[in-house]
């Protein structure tokens, strides 16, 4: 080990990342309880690799009687390789019953929702379609009601993570609808009347939640248990981020900030010109934020140095489409923000497919934001959307309606597929594994499966 001193405006991850090791790692090897708590003139310990435990790069999985590693790749959608890599195994048949692996996370999410949009670009589009008609499925149902707006539902190895109107964050068995473990968001009595639960984020393992008072915490994702908490800023956060190691959050008091995922410690934080609630979107290096006075940011993921800012006159989530950033009707450069169309603000971000922006039922061109009369009945008799909430399945849309109710869309034939009545509105939605998850403003959460003709 060699010693270092910590110079003024130093963070752990700066350190970490000079040295090529973790922030895990300077944690343990100079036992920190705090890991943003360094000042400067501080000495630390720097662990050679290998020296200190590096953070776990996935879930960890304890071998049972009968399962290859060629299966739990396939289930946890991961490769062979990837498994023995992570874990030093030579050969895929060293591995015995109550041996535990390390599972990396894959870098796509494959058919799972595990962030709001599914993918850190908030792409809102799956590759699997739905089937041709759909019947209901579990309902769950929280404590009661305290007078939280529920969030968006998320999913996960075999789960789906939610908040719900009695103030909780609940972990729900995707096959049978059984709880498995809630967490309250805040403390008794310190949720605000009203408040509305941010979605939560899963990632690595874990399962990242922003309460309403602007603390942050990393939970285990198939346990529940605490571990890490923090705060990001003060009053309500806004919906988490997880990705490549980092977590991203804004906050009330106008601040993006990004912080080291498995341990908590700060890598930057950057003030912008207004309170951060709506959920930020990753592409090409680059966090885009839109706040609450109106500005589209882009800032470097990694350093937090503001690349551009715009006017886009809207609310609406951002959402990156690779060679373009949509924030209400604007498209803009995501490497200069430029302005390169406007349209009429929709209400709602769109899902991306291709070259094709989708709100509900209307496709719009990426390159010119003309929008694309659908063949066949040209978009006749197409339900209105009542909330933003609607995903790409496939070659289907599907989206709530103000009845209440859910339909689905054929985005070839630009016809009605089926429909679906609902007990009370939806609020938020999510696909996994031919099932859809919804959020609904009764409290509750309920699963419909589709199932091919």
């Amino acid at each position: 080990m060699v010693f270092y001193f910590v110079q003024q405006g130093e963070t752990l991850f700066a350190i970490a990342r000079r040295y090529k090791t973790t922030v895990h790692a300077l944690v343990t090897a100079n036992r920190l309880k705090d890991p943003n708590a360094i000042s400067p003139g501080q000495a630390l310990l720097i662990p050679r690799p290998g020296e200190k435990p590096l953070p776990q790069p996935g879930i960890v999985h304890r071998v049972r009687k009968g399962e290859t590693v060629i299966g739990l790749a396939a289930r946890f959608g991961t490769t062979v390789p990837a498994i023995l890599m992570a874990n030093q195994i030579a050969h895929p048949e060293f591995v015995v019953p109550g041996q535990r692996l390390v599972i990396p996370e894959p870098p796509e999410p494959g058919p799972e929702w595990p962030v709001l949009g599914r993918t850190p670009a908030r792409t809102g589009s799956a590759p699997d379609s739905l089937g041709d008609s759909v019947r209901p499925g579990w309902s769950y149902r929280g404590a009661d009601d305290a007078g939280v707006r529920p969030s968006p539902p998320v999913t996960r190895y075999g789960r789906v993570y939610v908040g719900l109107g009695d103030g909780c964050y609940h972990a729900v068995d995707q096959e049978t609808g059984a709880a498995v473990w809630r967490t309250a968001a805040v403390r008794r009595g310190e949720l605000p009347p009203g408040a509305a639960l941010p979605a939560p984020a899963v990632h690595d393992g874990l399962i990242y939640l922003c309460g309403p008072g602007g603390g942050v915490r990393a939970l285990e994702a198939r346990s529940g248990r605490t571990v890490w908490q923090g705060a990001v800023g003060e009053g309500a956060s806004g919906t988490p981020l997880a990705a490549d190691g980092i977590l991203y959050c804004g906050s009330a008091d106008g601040a993006l900030t990004a912080l080291e995922a498995k341990t908590g410690a700060q890598v930057w934080r950057r003030q912008l010109d207004g309170p951060v609630s709506q959920p930020a979107a990753l592409g090409d290096g680059r966090l885009f934020a839109v706040t609450d006075a109106g500005s589209l940011w882009a800032v470097d993921a990694l350093t937090g140095q503001v690349a551009w800012r715009q006017d886009c006159g809207a609310l609406q989530p951002p959402v990156f489409a690779d060679l373009v950033v949509v924030a209400g009707g604007c498209a803009f450069d995501p490497l200069t923000g430029e302005v390169l169309w406007t349209r009429p603000d929709p209400g709602c971000s769109p899902a991306v497919r291709g070259e094709t922006l989708w709100y509900p039922g209307l496709p719009v061109d990426l390159f010119t934001g003309r929008e694309q009369a659908p063949p066949g009945s040209a978009g006749e008799g197409r339900p209105a959307a009542s909330a933003d909430a609607h995903l790409l399945a496939g070659g289907q849309h599907v989206w709530a309606t103000a009845d209440p109710g859910l339909v689905c869309w054929d985005c070839a034939a630009g016809a009605l597929r089926w429909s679906v009545p609902l007990p009370a509105p939806a609020i938020g939605i999510a696909l996994s594994g031919g099932r859809l998850f919804l959020t609904l403003a009764d409290n509750s959460l309920i699963a419909l499966e589709t199932h091919a003709a």
